[in-house]
């Protein structure tokens, strides 16, 4: 009995062997994937000045996938002032072209330009030569410029900051009547010489009287 127990489990022993070397490996290897991060960047123009520490200028972005295309673990982003940031990462398993549109939105102020603008993100996965996959990111202004391969760009953007300017000091203006009285000459006066005359005939009518009584 005890010899039957001991051949049943080398028998069995055997078959377990056989099972492992033939059947599908228990530890698959694992699928080829890629994590994809979409740059964003915010720049001041050349004519910008620069804001105050009170001010805040906050760019907005988000990352929508289109036809399909694998969705972002973060898809909204923000950068105050000038800086960089990411949109992502986002996932892919196969290689292929997988489009996004990225939206970049700045409310205008009363000291900065507004910015509304859109891009079509493209991603180009393919397979490398170690079997893993690779990627390129690349922007464009269209759907149709995407899709073509034509005039890239880049998903830098570029707002413009004027600080106030301080009032000018109002100029003292002088009353135009004032001036002209201040500008009138004595001489010019006619109701004055019409004061003068007056009396010097008088005086002369009160010698002439005093000269007929002598």
């Amino acid at each position: 009995m005890k010899g039957m127990l001991k051949k049943l489990m080398r028998i069995g022993f055997a078959g377990a062997l056989s099972l492992l070397a033939f059947a599908p490996s228990a530890v698959m290897a694992q699928e080829p994937m890629v994590d994809v991060q979409i740059p964003v960047t915010t720049e001041f123009t050349e004519t910008s000045d620069k804001p105050a520490d009170t001010v805040k200028l906050t760019t907005s972005f988000k990352l929508e996938p289109l036809d399909g295309a694998p969705a972002p673990a973060t898809a909204e982003v923000s950068i105050d002032g000038a800086g960089k940031a990411s949109l992502g990462p986002v996932s892919f398993s196969a290689p292929g072209n997988y489009y996004y549109q990225l939206s970049a939105g700045l409310n205008k102020g009363e000291n900065n330009s507004g910015l509304d603008e859109k891009l079509i993100v493209r991603v180009t996965v393919v397979n490398d030569d170690k079997g893993g996959l690779s990627s390129v990111v690349t922007a464009y202004n269209s759907q149709a410029d995407a899709s073509s391969d034509n005039g890239k760009v880049d998903t830098a953007f570029f707002i413009e900051y004027k600080a106030p300017k301080s009032p000018a000091q109002p100029t003292t203006t002088r009353d135009p009547k004032k001036a002209q009285k201040t500008k009138t000459s004595v001489y010019a006066q006619p109701g004055l010489w019409t004061l003068i005359g007056g009396a010097a005939l008088l005086i002369l009518l009160g010698a002439g009287k005093r000269s007929k009584a002598r």
